[in-house]
């Protein structure tokens, strides 16, 4: 396989915000050879010969980049030829110094990193689990603004114009909030399934990156040992089968409905 001038916008998203961002970014960058895809767990690594830019997007859980996301890097050869990247991720309210691990991580794969950004986006699992705070339920004010400017600044590391590699400054505020960054990786939540409003459609089966569900028996059954609390097979079930509690499952849930509403708000500011 020969590199080409070609772009890849590479993600993992969880219940939809990075996936959302990533979408807009494919559509406005249309006018470049550009491909986008998710990771996944047998990913092969050696498409990426096949392009000499990397948009790569990732959802940040508790002040860390996503464990999927981090798994994926770690696995990944070295490239003999540096290439370029973009880096975005999203939260649901601080990002803490997750690009910045990140962006350390895509050194030792010969990535490097010209620009980076932060998107504020809907709290997939404040939604959940706290009262319903009017900020947990959109992404940040001005978005359109914001990825109209990362678009640009994309271009010009992408023609050649930027050439600095950037590792973000260690973030201070992550010291007090070390002891809640502990609590929320070390506690593991216990999603059930309610039987009776099952309808066996396996979506939280096949939608599953880390195959925390398998179809062995009459339902699904979880493993939680493998999640890292996306909380998207809650969020996405057809029939609000899957909860945390039985107070979660008449919360306001983050499907498809729910994203592809947001994302058309961001396209047409974005237009206009």
């Amino acid at each position: 396989m020969v590199e080409s001038d070609k772009i890849l916008i590479l993600y993992h998203s969880g219940a939809g915000s990075t996936k959302v961002i990533a979408e807009i970014y494919h559509k406005m960058l249309d006018l470049y050879s550009i491909d986008m895809s998710s990771i996944d767990l047998g990913y092969d690594y050696e498409l990426l010969n096949n392009y000499e830019f990397f948009i790569l997007a990732f959802p940040t859980y508790h002040c860390a980049p996503s464990t999927s996301m981090m798994e994926f890097i770690e696995r990944m050869p070295p490239h003999q030829k540096p290439k370029k990247a973009f880096v975005f991720t999203t939260c649901g309210l601080y990002s803490g110094n997750a690009l910045r691990e990140f962006t350390k991580k895509c050194l030792t794969k010969n990535i490097h990193v010209y620009d980076y950004s932060v998107y504020k986006g809907p709290a997939t699992d404040g939604v959940l689990l706290f009262p319903p705070f009017s900020f947990m339920y959109d992404y940040e004010e001005n978005i359109a603004k914001k990825i109209k400017s990362d678009i640009k600044k994309i271009e010009h590391i992408f023609n050649g114009s930027t050439n600095e590699v950037k590792i973000p400054s260690f973030k201070l505020y992550t010291i007090l909030n070390f002891p809640n960054k502990i609590l929320g990786k070390t506690y593991k939540h216990k999603l059930k399934l309610l039987k009776d409003r099952c309808i066996g459609c396996n979506k939280c089966i096949n939608d599953c990156i880390r195959k925390c569900w398998n179809s062995i028996g009459e339902y699904p059954q979880y493993d939680r040992t493998r999640c890292e609390f996306c909380f998207k097979c809650v969020h996405h079930c057809p029939s609000e089968a899957i909860i945390l509690s039985e107070k979660t499952r008449t919360k306001t849930k983050f499907n498809e409905r729910f994203y592809n509403k947001l994302k058309e708000e961001i396209m047409q500011d974005a237009g206009s």
